[in-house]
């Protein structure tokens, strides 16, 4: 039976009789011996320390006439299990005092140091049967399993932090930053870890904390690829010694390392989808996004259009006024859509003067508005980039998925052919396809 189901019948019985004076042979050895059966579960239950002093606690004040307990560490050894396992013992081990005389028992714990077990009224015929000393014994044993199963849990979570540092991939974010923080918070001798991570793709920095930092503080910081900034920030049960921080210093370096590399592949991922003159989104990155909005159309029902765009003779710029200026209308048209558009839009650099702009929850009439936006403004926007004489404009096609396309590369097909009606109408117009 568990010791926190409620006492049977007779137990409480025999609890009763006990505490009324009767101390037949046969009470003190059933109490006993049902004592000892529900310690023995307690020690084989691999608790923490904190569950299992309290379990203690409550099976000698429920199962026996005893009640007040205490269990009581010498304060000398706090210490020491302190820093072998990483945990407060004084949160959970108190040496107190009991009122009066209580019976006392003393126990040793390997690593720990003396302890006591303290009971309070404790009936002369469980005295005289040893039940105490019994007791005490068990505690010993609980603990001491206490202590060895958190060394092994503890450096299991050494191996596990870097475990979870090799796992990370270009997706990471807080919830992987979080399960860091909660496997540097395992490790032998740390009682908190907090991490945070600085990048401009984060807009900011993003944390994860886990336990308690406070308590003896040690921080390290890195730079990572040149792009990200990361703290790590640790609190320890005490004052690390040289070997703590040795293997602290590994673990921020592997840390390192692992992010070193993860940010390599997002900034070449990113160089790879992007275009080099303009800086915007090239055509792999044309795929992705058209991907994305389709797959959003079809989860929400809204609709989405796309711009197929284009510079008016864009041949006589590069003809008369060379490439280099040409590269220039060309950016400069690129840093106007960019302006033009909102957050979750995309803009691509389609292929020599021709620009795709992905407009996802958008019909035909708002990419129409856009478009209007976008020929009114052009000139201006490359005129820094042209002599005066020279006036840039720009035609567009637009077309609206699924009114008159069902896949994205019809979409594109179709704001193609509206792209040349709009050629052949004069240039320096858009329109729409369908």
């Amino acid at each position: 039976m568990s010791v926190l189901d409620p006492l049977s019948r007779m137990q409480a019985d025999a609890v009763e009789q006990l505490r009324a004076g009767d101390h037949n042979e046969f009470l003190v050895g059933f109490l006993t011996t049902s004592v000892k059966l529900e310690l023995s579960n307690l020690v084989a239950a691999d608790l923490d320390l904190q569950t299992f002093a309290q379990a203690v606690v409550d099976v000698l004040t429920q199962h026996a006439p005893i009640d007040q307990c205490l269990i009581g560490i010498d304060p000398a050894g706090l210490p020491r299990i302190g820093a072998a396992v990483g945990f407060d013992v004084e949160l959970a081990l108190k040496h107190d005092t009991l009122a009066g005389h209580p019976d006392t028992a003393l126990f040793a714990v390997e690593q720990v140091g003396a302890g006591t077990l303290h009971a309070q009224d404790v009936p002369s015929a469980l005295r005289t049967a040893g039940f105490l000393g019994e007791a005490a014994s068990q505690v010993a044993t609980g603990l001491t399993r206490v202590v060895e199963s958190e060394h092994l849990r503890r450096k299991a979570a050494a191996a596990k932090a870097l475990r979870v540092v090799a796992g990370l991939d270009e997706r990471w974010n807080v919830a992987e930053l979080s399960e860091i923080a909660a496997a540097f918070a395992s490790l032998p001798g740390v009682c908190g870890a907090a991490v945070t991570a600085t990048a401009a793709r984060f807009a900011g920095s993003i944390s994860a904390e886990h336990g308690r930092i406070g308590v003896n503080p040690v921080e390290r910081s890195f730079q990572v690829d040149g792009g990200l900034e990361v703290r790590l920030d640790l609190g320890f049960v005490e004052t690390p010694d040289a070997d703590r921080l040795s293997r602290l210093d590994e673990l921020a370096d592997a840390l390192q390392l692992g992010l070193d590399r993860i940010e390599q592949n997002i900034r070449l991922a990113a160089e790879a989808d992007t275009d080099q003159l303009t800086g915007i989104g090239n055509r792999r990155r044309a795929s992705k996004a058209l991907a994305q909005a389709r797959q959003r159309a079809d989860a929400t029902g809204e609709p989405m259009s796309v711009l197929l765009c284009d510079l008016d003779h864009f041949k006589q710029v590069n003809d008369r006024f060379g490439h280099d200026t040409g590269d220039a209308v060309l950016a400069a048209f690129a840093g106007l859509l960019s302006s033009a558009v909102r957050a979750n839009d995309s803009v691509v650099r389609w292929g020599g003067e021709e620009f795709l702009v992905v407009l996802p929850s958008c019909n035909a009439r708002g990419a129409a508005a856009l478009a209007g936006r976008l020929l009114e403004r052009c000139p201006e926007a490359c005129a820094p980039a042209l002599p005066p004489e020279h006036r840039q404009t720009v035609s567009i096609g637009i077309a609206e998925y699924p009114l008159v396309a069902r896949t994205p590369e019809a979409l594109v097909s179709a704001a193609d052919d509206a792209l040349y009606r709009a050629k052949r109408e004069g240039r320096n117009r858009h329109c729409a396809a369908g």
